[in-house]
């Protein structure tokens, strides 16, 4: 990745929450490891491994860079798959995630990992909640019932 490009995404990633926009994902079966964080957004940018969103109200403007723990697994109406490179610009997506921080060049730096992906509106069309869907990008298999408290 480039070191521009890396330290934008770094950058991004350690701005705090300006409002409600990150939160605590709701009751399911999620990998144990998996402690709860969600940031819900427009995508600005997607590849096969990172996501950018954002996410703006009263002009404020909250945005969110994580990185893919694996590739995701998301079908398509066709049947072929979808790689996350492949969502639209301006989809709102629910990511959730992980934060992790490092030491690099003795300061830390926090990382998003997104561990999973839920479609909140798809081609201009609210998903209704009971019915969205959340998309695995991990290679942990083995989930368990996580609640917290919603």
């Amino acid at each position: 990745m480039p070191r521009a490009l890396l330290s934008v995404w770094i950058v991004i990633s350690m701005v705090p929450p300006l409002f409600g926009q990150y939160g605590t994902a709701p009751n399911n079966y999620y990998p144990m490891k998996y402690t709860g964080s969600i940031f819900s957004g427009e995508v600005i940018e997607a590849n096969s491994d990172q996501i950018s969103m954002t996410y703006t109200k009263k002009g404020k403007t909250d945005t969110f860079a994580g990185r893919f723990e694996a590739p995701c697994s998301i079908p398509s109406a066709d049947g072929r798959g979808m790689t996350t490179s492949e969502i639209p610009k301006g989809t709102v997506v629910t990511a959730f995630f992980d934060a992790e921080t490092k030491k690099v060049d003795g300061q830390k730096l926090k990382e998003n990992i997104a561990l999973a992906l839920a479609f909140d509106v798809w081609n201009g069309v609210k998903t209704p909640e009971n019915s969205r869907r959340i998309y695995f990008c991990t290679n942990d298999r083995h989930r368990h019932f996580r609640a917290w408290g919603n």
